[in-house]
């Protein structure tokens, strides 16, 4: 067995519980269609604080069933790969990291609703958050083992997405203003939740292929050892 292939079997056993990456996937389709909400046009004569208030209590419920949904695919994932226990001390390290990216996404859920009111927004501080989300990214990256080499995927997709805003040529905006039912007014709330929810299910998906190949089939082949000789 190579030394890549045991990283691999390290990483997936320390972070067994974030690598069930179907049970995150809800969460970011939830995300997903709270930024597909904000990108519909103000209908004229609907109260905002009340449609924005029901918007809530329909997000509310998206997260809810999400996380029912959490459960029963952790149910899926203990049936199919077991359960592994985890050390005191990982346990402590990964509680710190929940901790910070908690605090983390309440700073980004206060500023996604700031840009939702702020018609005038500008850009300059979306790009610096879009920046800021790629660099956390390759900061879990490298927390995490620097195995995942998907991770650092995610974090060119956000790199790359704030320096077109920072250059005007945001493919959000301009996917805002050439469909016909939707409206670029709230583009960086839009931006900023919309990448964000596929960030969280482009992750979920991969996390769980790379946890799917090493613990449900064989060990690859040693790239470097011999075919064995077949006798005359």
């Amino acid at each position: 067995m190579s030394e890549q292939q045991l990283q691999r079997i390290q990483f997936v056993t320390t972070y067994y519980d974030w690598l069930q990456g179907l049970r995150f996937v809800p969460f970011g389709l939830v995300q997903l269609g709270f930024a597909a909400w904000l990108a519909l046009p103000r209908p004229e004569g609907v109260d905002v604080k009340a449609r924005m208030g029901a918007a809530m209590l329909v997000m509310l419920g998206g997260m809810l069933l999400a996380t029912a949904l959490y459960a029963l695919v952790g149910a899926y994932y203990r049936r199919r790969f077991g359960v592994v226990r985890r050390s005191a001390t990982t346990h402590q390290r990964m509680q710190k990291a929940l901790m910070g990216s908690t605090v983390v996404g309440l700073v980004v859920g206060l500023v996604t609703a700031w840009l939702r009111k702020a018609t005038d927004f500008t850009e300059p501080p979306l790009t610096g958050f879009l920046l800021l989300s790629g660099l956390a990214m390759v900061w879990y990256w490298d927390w995490s083992g620097r195995v995942a080499r998907h991770y650092l995927g995610v974090a060119a997709g956000f790199v790359l997405l704030g320096v077109l805003q920072a250059v005007d040529a945001s493919p959000v905006y301009a996917l805002l203003r050439t469909l016909p039912f939707t409206s670029d007014s709230h583009g960086a709330a839009v931006t900023l939740t919309g990448s964000w929810g596929a960030a969280v299910v482009i992750m979920g998906l991969l996390d769980h292929r790379l946890l799917a190949r090493t613990l449900g089939h064989e060990p690859e082949p040693e790239p470097d050892s011999a075919p064995e000789e077949v006798p005359e």
